[in-house]
C-alpha cells in the first residue's frame, strides 16, 4: 500500500495528531509490518486538544507503539506562543521536537501524513507568490533538518482518507481534523480548496504537473532505468533537483537484495561520490552490497572481493552450491563450454562484465534487462568464465522455459513460477 521499502532492522517515526490523515497513515504502516514511533505534540490550541493528545497516547499503548509527545505547558514562558504567526511558530517547534525524538532512535525516516489537499495548497501558495522553482508541490522523499522525510500519502485526497479510516475501523477525531485545517492550515484550504470539485482538483493537479514537466519528465526516466536495473547516467541525476536526487537514490538503493536505510548525511555523501573526478569507485552501502560509480554511471553491485559467490570447477563434473547445481561430468559444449575452458570459474556479476551475444560485445547487466530478469535474482544469477578470465557463457532467462540442453543446470531462486533449469 505504501511505495517504500521498509527495513526491519531501521526505526522509524511518524508525526501523529489523531487526526484522520495521520491515523490512516500509521495504520497502513502497522499492515506493512511497522511499528512507527508515534510523535505528538499537545500545543492546547484546539479545544478537544488535551483529549485527542491522550487518546492517541491510548491507542499507541494498545497497539504496541512508542508514543513521544510534548506538551507546550512545559516550554519556558519565553518560548511559548504568545502572538505573531502561530503555524511558523509551531512547525519549528514540531520539527525541533522531531529532531530531538529522530536522533534519540537514530531513525532511517520521518513519515508525515501531507495528502493531496496539503499538495494542491502548497502549489498554489507557490504560484501565488510567483515563485520559480525547480520542482512545485511536495516531494514524496526530502531532507529537513538532517532528517529523511517521507510523505506517502500525496496521492490520496482528505475525503480518501477519512474513507480509509471508516472501512478499516481506525479511530480519529473529525473534530482534530477540523481544526488543523481552520487553525494550521492556509486560507486557501478553506477559501479555495474545499470548494473544488473532482474535475477542479484534477485541472490544479494537471497544471502543476506541466510546471514540473521537465524535472518529472527526468525523473520518470530516472525510475524506469532502475526499474530496469540498468546504470544510472550520473548526469542526468545530478540534473534533478534535490528533493529528486534523495527520491531517486532512495529508489535505487531500494532495488538492492539488501535492505538499505539511507541517513540524511548518507545522500550528500552519495552526491560527492557523483562528483568525485575518479573515474572508478566503489561505496560501501551496507553488507556485501556497493554503489559502483564507472566513469558516468553508477549502479548498485558488489565489491569483487566480496561476491555473493564464486566457485572453480576444475574439470568437468558435478556442483552443488545454495544458488544452483550442475552436472557437466558428460560435457557442456551445448553450452560452448569445452575442456580447453578448464578449470572454469563460476560466479556473480560484476557492473564491468561483458559478453559476446551474436558477434556483439553486451554488458551482462544490460541483457539481464533486456532478458526481464527479476531484479532479486540478478545480483546472483551466474557468469561462466573461462582459465583466460573470459566470460563464455550466461544461462539465458525466459519467464516460460523448456530445456533443450543435454548438461544439466539448475538454478535455486526465490523467484516462484520462474525457471527452475537452464
Amino acid at each position: 500500500m505504501l511505495d517504500y521499502k521498509f527495513d526491519n532492522s531501521s526505526s522509524y517515526l511518524v508525526a501523529g495528531t489523531f487526526g484522520s490523515d495521520s491515523m490512516a497513515l500509521i495504520d497502513m504502516m502497522i499492515k506493512e509490518g511497522v511499528k512507527p514511533i508515534v510523535c505528538s505534540i499537545n500545543y492546547h490550541k484546539f479545544e478537544g486538544s488535551d483529549s485527542d493528545f491522550a487518546s492517541l497516547k491510548s491507542y499507541c499503548e494498545k497497539n504496541g507503539l512508542i508514543f513521544e509527545g510534548f506538551d507546550t505547558d512545559s516550554l519556558p514562558e519565553e518560548e511559548k506562543y504568545h502572538q505573531g504567526d502561530f503555524k511558523e511558530w509551531a512547525r519549528k517547534l514540531r520539527y525541533g521536537f522531531f529532531k530531538k525524538i529522530y536522533d534519540k532512535y537514530n531513525a532511517s525516516a520521518l513519515f508525515v501524513a501531507h495528502q493531496q489537499d496539503d499538495l494542491i495548497e502548497t502549489y498554489l501558495l507557490q504560484k501565488q507568490r510567483k515563485r520559480r522553482l525547480a520542482h512545485y508541490g511536495l516531494s514524496p522523499i526530502s531532507t529537513v533538518n538532517s532528517m529523511v522525510v517521507v510523505r506517502p500519502l500525496l496521492n490520496y485526497s482528505k475525503s480518501d482518507l477519512q474513507e480509509y479510516d471508516e472501512e478499516n475501523h481506525v479511530p480519529f477525531s473529525a473534530s482534530t481534523s477540523k481544526m488543523e485545517d481552520e487553525h494550521m492550515k492556509n486560507s486557501i484550504r478553506k477559501d479555495v480548496i474545499s470548494k473544488m470539485s473532482e474535475i477542479d482538483r484534477e485541472n490544479v493537479l494537471d497544471e502543476m504537473r506541466l510546471a514540473n514537466d521537465e524535472t518529472i519528465g527526468l525523473q520518470r526516466s530516472i525510475n524506469h532505468t532502475i526499474e530496469e536495473g540498468e546504470e544510472l547516467d550520473i548526469r542526468a541525476l545530478i540534473a534533478l533537483p534535490e528533493d529528486g536526487f534523495v527520491s531517486a537514490i532512495t529508489k535505487l538503493v531500494s532495488s538492492a537484495p539488501e535492505k538499505i536505510s539511507l541517513k540524511a548525511k548518507d545522500f550528500s555523501a552519495i552526491r560527492a561520490f557523483c562528483l568525485a573526478p575518479q573515474p572508478n569507485l566503489s561505496m560501501k552501502l551496507n553488507g556485501s552490497t556497493y554503489l559502483i560509480k564507472e566513469y558516468d554511471v553508477i549502479t548498485i553491485g558488489h565489491h569483487p572481493d566480496e561476491l555473493p559467490y564464486s566457485y572453480v570447477l576444475e574439470k568437468p563434473g558435478k556442483l552443488d552450491t545454495p544458488y544452483f547445481e550442475l552436472d557437466f561430468s558428460m560435457g557442456a559444449e551445448d553450452r560452448n563450454i569445452t575442456s580447453d575452458d578448464y578449470p572454469i570459474t563460476i560466479r556473480s556479476v560484476l557492473p564491468g562484465d561483458n559478453y559476446v551475444v551474436h558477434g556483439y560485445l553486451e554488458p551482462v547487466r544490460r541483457l539481464y534487462s533486456i532478458w526481464k530478469m527479476p531484479i532479486q535474482i540478478r545480483y546472483t544469477w551466474p557468469v561462466f568464465i573461462n582459465k583466460d578470465g573470459k566470460i563464455i557463457y550466461v544461462p539465458r532467462f525466459r519467464l516460460v522455459f523448456r530445456e533443450c540442453h543435454t548438461s544439466i543446470l539448475k538454478m535455486k531462486t526465490t523467484i516462484q513460477d520462474k525457471n527452475d533449469a537452464m
